[in-house]
């Protein structure tokens, strides 16, 4: 079965609405539209189809989501020492992982068993 990132947007936005974490619901909806992109463009860059798996965990403080897929390993840890965006460049590209940084509490990446895996945090208000 195909799905596609508005498919996964929205099936994580009905989940979190009527939960603790609804006054995230934004920050979520930006952060993964970018997370899945970053795997769609550059984990699975030179193949035709790849995998993701999500999972979200709520507790009374926090929503985590775990990202994981099979693609190609993040360079040199990119998730953590990308360096903010210049605004005065008008370059298109290049806000995505200053989105997530500055959105979540905590985003920690990891490279495990040919798995990438990209955990985000929310504090929850």
């Amino acid at each position: 079965m195909d799905v596609v990132t508005p498919d996964v947007l929205c099936a994580v936005d009905r989940a979190l609405a009527a939960t603790k974490a609804a006054s995230r619901r934004d920050d979520v909806q930006v952060v993964l539209a970018e997370a899945i992109n970053n795997i769609a463009e550059h984990a699975y860059a030179e193949r035709d189809f790849g995998a993701l798996a999500l999972r979200i965990l709520l507790n009374d403080t926090v929503l985590t989501i775990q990202l994981t897929d099979w693609g190609g390993a993040l360079p040199d840890d990119q998730a953590q020492n990308a360096p903010p965006p210049v605004p005065t460049n008008l370059s298109e590209g290049g806000y995505g992982w200053f989105l997530i940084r500055t959105l979540t509490s905590v985003t920690s990446y990891s490279r495990v068993h040919g798995q990438n895996r990209l955990t985000l945090e929310f504090e929850l208000f």
